[in-house]
């Protein structure tokens, strides 16, 4: 069995890849590839290369589903897409997705997952392994936390765990590049000791869910 992720940006496709490593433990015979955004973008509107030749995920998506539906024809393997959802109605969100697939007619298995609001939350979702990467982590932030809620997750992660708050990362850190670069500190250290069967965000259990109904079944 092989897996194709589209993901929106380099944190999130480390976080990814350390979970497949952990999967693999249960399911040593599936592989997996990520190819990684720079950003979610927009959907396109006239459909001009200007607007689908971007990097953004949204922009790029009719493009690449459709690449890989010819690419891994044959063969058992399935695509997820997994982007964040900070504002839009996540029901809503998912039909226009589909709608993609459905214009491109996308044969291959193919699963879209939101992350409710931001793959913070799925880091958020497992607090004991947030704990285990910093020990020094404010309990008072994090028992504000409502899992999958909107509500500047990733602030609020910066809040709990880096030293000065999100208000002193975004000084630190004043581009969109270095923030993400951030990020992906907090998905490697976190992702570590993330347990997938205990964490608590519904998005998370989705995806998890999704993924290991087509590995038993491969």
């Amino acid at each position: 069995m092989h897996i194709q992720f589209m993901i929106e940006d380099r944190s999130s496709a480390v976080l990814i890849d350390l979970l497949m490593e952990k999967l693999q433990g249960t399911f040593p015979a599936f592989t997996w590839n990520i190819k990684s955004f720079r950003g979610i973008g927009g959907f396109t509107k006239k459909n001009t290369i200007k607007e689908t030749k971007t990097g953004k995920l949204l922009n790029d998506l009719a493009t690449y589903l459709s690449a890989f539906d010819k690419q891994l024809q044959g063969i058992a393997a399935a695509v997820f897409i997994v982007v964040d959802n900070d504002t839009r109605e996540t029901a809503d969100f998912r039909r226009e997705l589909e709608q993609v697939a459905q214009n491109k007619r996308i044969s291959i298995d193919h699963v879209f997952c939101i992350a409710v609001e931001e793959a913070e939350a799925w880091l958020l979702g497992d607090r004991d392994a947030v704990e285990q990467a910093y020990p020094s982590a404010k309990s008072s932030v994090l028992n504000t936390y409502i899992q999958d809620g909107i509500c500047g997750t990733w602030e609020l992660l910066a809040d709990a765990v880096y030293q000065g708050g999100s208000r002193k990362l975004k000084k630190d850190c004043p581009t969109y590049m270095e923030i993400g670069e951030r990020k992906a500190v907090w998905a490697k250290n976190i992702g570590t000791y993330m347990q997938l069967n205990k964490n608590k965000s519904p998005s998370f259990q989705y995806f998890i869910g999704e993924l290991t109904k087509r590995l038993r079944s491969a």
